[in-house]
């Protein structure tokens, strides 16, 4: 377990060096691209994310995925997790989202605090402290 864990927090540090300075853009990083860049990391092969440049091509992208909501692209992907306050470090969470219609796809740290772009500040990634609570769901990858 322990070398399964290291190699989470490895593959988890990489995405992070990645993203943890970049401002969210629908067109550039974003929740999406930061799901697909943690389950590449962490050996997983996973569809391309369709370009797009608004929050109305993102839920044509969606759409075109065959995709409700970021919460049915992910569940096409991975297992969701039944239980999201036991998340590994490097499983993925579903925060709700403050604006633009889309929830927020974050990387979790296994200790309840999440990594991913908050509406206070999306000039970079966010640690969202203590977010267990609020998580709608969680992936294991």
């Amino acid at each position: 377990m322990t070398a399964n864990l290291a190699m989470r927090a490895a593959a988890t540090e990489l995405t992070l060096a990645d993203t943890r300075d970049a401002p969210f853009a629908w067109g550039g990083e974003n929740c999406i691209r930061l799901a697909r860049s943690q389950a590449f990391n962490m050996g997983h092969q996973v569809a391309s994310v369709p370009n797009f440049k608004s929050a109305i091509g993102a839920a044509r992208a969606l759409k075109k995925q065959g995709a409700a909501d970021l919460g049915e692209l992910l569940d096409q992907w991975f297992d969701r997790h039944d239980a999201p306050a036991f998340a590994l470090v490097g499983d993925l969470a579903l925060l709700p989202g403050e604006a633009g219609g889309f929830d927020s796809i974050c990387i979790s740290d296994g200790r309840g605090n999440l990594f991913g772009w908050h509406d206070s500040d999306l000039s970079k990634m966010s640690v969202i402290k203590a977010a267990d609570a609020d998580i709608i769901a969680a992936w294991r990858l």
